[in-house]
């Protein structure tokens, strides 16, 4: 699995959020993609941090960056703090997001920091289909 690192500038991911089993996450995501045709908005990249796990129920969240949400109702925000990031591209789709995360907390050869994990999904406007990273804070 090939890594590269990113430095990353703050910034806020708007979305909606969920506790519960992982089969809800789905849903989750098929509600932001109803919002965002719905209100015509045309993000390239969108995120799904796992803020919280407890007994098999995830507190995560679906969103994309604040400014292309605008009128967004019933969302939250969360900010992505500034920093170093692993990064490693998802090959086998959105199954395989959780063998590629513990591949990179298994690496020995950086040290983390105490900050969220996330997906990001990258979808160019008039594309199909998407590319996932895994991103995951590193010292």
């Amino acid at each position: 699995m090939e890594t590269r690192i990113e430095h990353v500038e703050q910034f806020t991911v708007k979305g909606y959020e969920m506790h519960g089993p992982v089969t809800h996450i789905p849903k989750l995501w098929d509600e932001l993609n109803r919002v965002i045709q719905e209100k015509g908005a045309s993000p390239e990249e969108s995120f799904g941090i796992t803020l919280g796990m407890d007994n098999g129920n995830f507190h995560y969240l679906a969103g994309i960056r604040s400014d292309f949400a605008e009128g967004f109702s019933d969302t939250k925000e969360f900010l992505i703090p500034s920093g170093k990031f692993i990064v490693a591209k998802v090959e086998g789709g959105v199954e395989d997001i959780p063998a590629v995360f513990n591949a990179l907390l298994r690496n020995p050869d950086v040290k983390f920091r105490h900050s969220y994990g996330f997906e990001r999904y990258i979808h160019p406007v008039g594309t199909e289909g998407y590319e996932i990273e895994v991103w995951v804070a590193i010292e």
